[in-house]
């Protein structure tokens, strides 16, 4: 599955100027939200070693949409610094 946005913001909302601190915040989230993905990797490895399939599947299709919605607002986040130099 593999989908693909594209986001254009409205012409009148990138005049809106948003403040480095607020920015600095944002990617902090991304960083704290990203930190704990990857501390939940082994989730994954311990449905394997149960041979639990189903939730092992739920898991991974989870897991697709929450790096999905995490690159996205990495995105967001790059065209946020390109707003504010």
């Amino acid at each position: 599955m593999n989908i693909t946005q594209d986001i254009n913001l409205n012409p009148g909302a990138q005049s809106i100027a948003i403040s480095t601190q607020q920015i600095d915040l944002f990617a902090l989230s991304l960083r704290a939200r990203l930190e704990a993905f990857v501390f939940n990797a082994d989730a994954s490895l311990d449905y394997l070693r149960e041979q639990q399939n189903e939730p092992l599947k739920n898991y991974l299709q989870t897991t697709i949409f929450e790096l999905q919605c995490m690159l996205n607002e990495f995105e967001m986040y790059d065209s946020l610094q390109q707003l504010n130099p």
